[in-house]
Parts: C-alpha cells; sequence; structure tokens
C-alpha cells in the first residue's frame, strides 16, 4: 500500500492540479495532507506584529477582511481540484489555514456530495487495515489560537493522540508540524518543529508521522519508533510517495 504525501501549497493552485493529473500513475492507494492551503499573509502579520508589541491581535482590519474572500475561493479550488483524485485523501490544517471553521468548511462540497478531502484533524479514521489519526496547524508548548492562525498546546495534542492507545492496527499521524530531527525539520539553517511533537512520537509510537512546515526539509528519518516523512512543500513542487510497508519514502519533485 502506497500514500501520495503533500503538503504547504500556500495558494499555488496549479500546482495541486498537476500533481493530481499524476496521480493515477503513482499507483497509491490513498492521499495524506499536511495542511497549508492558502497564504495567510495579512492575518500572519497581524498575528506576529500583535504579539511583538504586546497588544491584542485587530481581526477586523481591511486587508484581512479583504484575504477572507481570497481563502474562500483558495479553499473552493482546492476541494474542485481534488475531486479528480483516484483514491481518499486524508488532511489536515495547516497554520495558516485560520480560522479553524473556515478550513473544516473546505471538505464540504456544496452539493451535498462525498467531499475528495476527509479531515482527519481532531477526528480519527480507519483506511483499510491503517489508523490515521491527525492534529494540525503549529504544536506549541503553551501558545493556543485559532482564529488569525492555528496553533495548538501541548496539553491539548497529548489529549488528542490518547486514541493511539487504544488501536491495535498500524497507526499513521498526519501533522503539520514535524519533530525535531536532523532533516525533517530544518529551514533557511535553523529547526521549525517542535519537542512537543517528539515527545507524542516517543509516547505513541505510530508508525509513520508525515509533517510538513519546514518547507525546504523534504526527507525521510526515524524518531524514536516511528517514520518521519516531511515531502516538502508543493508549492516549490515538491512531494512525497511512501510505501506503507516497507516505510521507503521516495520523494520527488513536478
Amino acid at each position: 500500500m502506497k500514500a501520495l504525501v503533500f503538503s504547504d501549497v500556500h495558494g499555488e493552485m496549479d500546482l495541486v492540479r498537476e500533481l493530481i493529473d499524476l496521480a493515477p500513475d503513482l499507483k497509491c492507494d490513498l492521499g495524506l495532507f499536511c495542511g497549508d492551503v492558502v497564504r495567510g499573509y495579512a492575518r500572519g502579520d497581524e498575528f506576529l506584529d500583535a504579539r511583538a508589541n504586546g497588544r491584542e491581535p485587530d481581526s477586523r482590519k481591511p486587508e484581512i477582511l479583504e484575504e477572507r474572500d481570497e481563502d474562500i475561493a483558495f479553499y473552493s479550488e482546492f476541494r474542485e481540484s481534488l475531486q479528480a483524485a483516484p483514491f481518499p485523501i486524508y488532511g489536515v490544517p495547516g497554520n495558516m489555514d485560520a480560522p479553524e471553521g473556515r478550513y473544516l468548511r473546505c471538505a464540504l462540497t456544496e452539493t451535498g456530495a462525498r467531499s475528495p478531502l476527509e479531515v482527519v484533524h481532531r477526528s480519527p479514521t480507519r483506511h483499510h487495515g491503517i489508523a490515521i489519526c491527525g492534529l494540525g496547524g503549529e504544536i506549541t508548548a503553551e501558545q493556543r489560537e485559532v482564529s488569525l492562525v492555528l496553533q495548538f498546546p501541548r496539553w491539548e495534542a497529548l489529549h488528542q493522540f490518547r486514541v493511539l492507545d487504544l488501536v491495535d492496527d498500524p497507526t499513521v499521524v498526519v501533522l503539520h508540524t514535524p519533530p525535531v530531527g536532523d532533516v525533517v525539520d530544518i529551514d533557511n539553517g535553523g529547526h521549525k518543529g517542535s519537542e512537543v511533537v517528539n515527545e507524542i512520537l516517543d509516547a505513541y509510537g505510530p508508525t509513520l508521522a508525515v509533517a510538513g512546515h519546514a518547507h525546504d526539509a523534504q526527507g525521510r528519518e526515524t524518531i524514536a519508533r516511528t517514520t518521519v516523512v516531511n515531502p516538502g512543500a508543493l508549492k516549490n513542487g515538491n512531494y512525497a510517495v511512501v510505501d506503507l510497508e516497507s516505510m521507503e519514502a521516495d520523494l520527488r519533485s513536478l
């Protein structure tokens, strides 16, 4: 069984369509999406400025309200692009896919038909004997934010993944935030991962963890007992195909 793994679209929908057009030739059985459909520049800038200056963020700024229409258009285009996928795709939101509810609505089709994206953010599922669960956004030690960006603290992440103690199946964890490692979280020469994710992997030992967020960190490594794969950013043309039996990762570019 093989999985197509991709992440960090950031509005580059032509590359999503190119990847999905290629999907039938990849001979995969499922897809795993690690988040960041939209750009979210205005929301992100306001969040960082408010934190740097010790003030409450203003989500009613004109540029943020204007960005809402862009987000909705990107989500709609993303959903439509995935319709042609020959297999189900399981996904989580990225840290820029805020507010949380806006991303969750992305998984719904206007006609009420089955969505091409099954959200496993807080919602475990199974695929042919494999348990899949996920938590998107940026996983942090203490910070929580679900409006301008998505951040979830340690206690919430650990609580979410307690479900792994209840299943005997092989388990796949879909994240946006990578663990701290030698390969999968290196971005611009520094680490972009979270030690909280390392704690999750050590505590629950999932078979496979996939994550993005560190755009330049396309790679595979073993952390604790878990194979960890960062497919790289699709906005840069990068993705991965993972063999769920051998745990080998074929790191590719469009």
